[in-house]
């Protein structure tokens, strides 16, 4: 009875050491969730952080100083070395891959496709894309959640680059015919059309979708269940809502 005591107090002792602790991962191009000031980080999921530990101390979010590619990071996540992300797009092979996604997301955002200014192409749809094959090639950023879809769709992709500045890049160099990225990113500071002036975004907004609040699969569910109810609080008493106000997001 002693050691089952022990035990008990030892599991429940180490897993309040590991809530105190939480290793965030930020990835390339991840405005305007996350952006990098002279300061440091800043954005809606940093504020959300900050709240969140406002409402329950026990959890601390440890921020990476630099960013690193969606690929990476997934690898990350499931070797236990980060414990969560902002700003992620679920999908079935994330959550197979054992990424534990909050009930509500942070953010809902559509996407847009950046062309070359003097193309005068018009999509209305994905079916539009497809129909063009190899010239209708979407450059989309490596590891990006929507990758297996729109293959499965028909649509040509190149996946190869990790940010959305080298695929801005790679689209005024002709080496694809559109760039898809989400709109916000677009609105944000991150993105300025003075330094891609031959580069313009289609009208179309396609694939709304929640950005959600993730966990790798190292992290204790009981941690995720702190987090997720911290978060459902944020909701509930509108502290959220400001927050993606006060961040220009709507």
């Amino acid at each position: 009875m002693k050691k089952q005591a022990f035990f008990f107090f030892g599991w429940f002792f180490a897993s309040q050491v590991f809530a105190t602790d939480l290793r965030v991962a930020i990835w390339e191009s991840a405005a305007p969730y996350n952006v990098k000031t002279e300061s440091g980080w800043k954005g809606p999921c940093i504020d959300v952080y900050h709240a969140i530990e406002a409402i329950d101390p026990q959890l601390h979010f440890v921020i990476d100083d630099e960013p690193m590619p969606i690929r990476r990071i997934e690898y990350e996540l499931s070797a236990g070395r980060r414990d969560i992300i902002c700003g992620a797009r679920k999908n079935a092979s994330r959550e197979a891959a054992g990424m534990q996604f909050l009930k509500q997301g942070l953010h809902t955002t559509g996407y847009r496709l950046a062309v070359r200014a003097g193309d005068d192409v018009v999509v209305n749809n994905w079916n539009d894309v497809k129909k063009m094959g190899k010239a209708g090639k979407v450059l989309i950023m490596q590891g990006h959640a929507e990758i297996e879809r729109l293959q499965q769709l028909g649509v040509i992709l190149d996946s190869g680059t990790p940010t959305a500045e080298q695929n801005l890049i790679k689209l005024e160099a002709g080496r694809g015919r559109f760039f898809y990225h989400r709109d916000s990113f677009f609105k944000s500071g991150a993105y300025s059309p003075k330094n891609h002036p031959n580069i313009r975004l289609l009208p179309v907004v396609l694939d709304p979708s929640p950005a959600y609040i993730a966990g790798g699969k190292m992290v204790p569910r009981e941690v995720m269940a702190q987090i997720d109810n911290a978060f459902s609080k944020l909701v509930r008493n509108g502290e959220l809502n400001r927050i993606i106000k006060a961040n220009t997001l709507d």
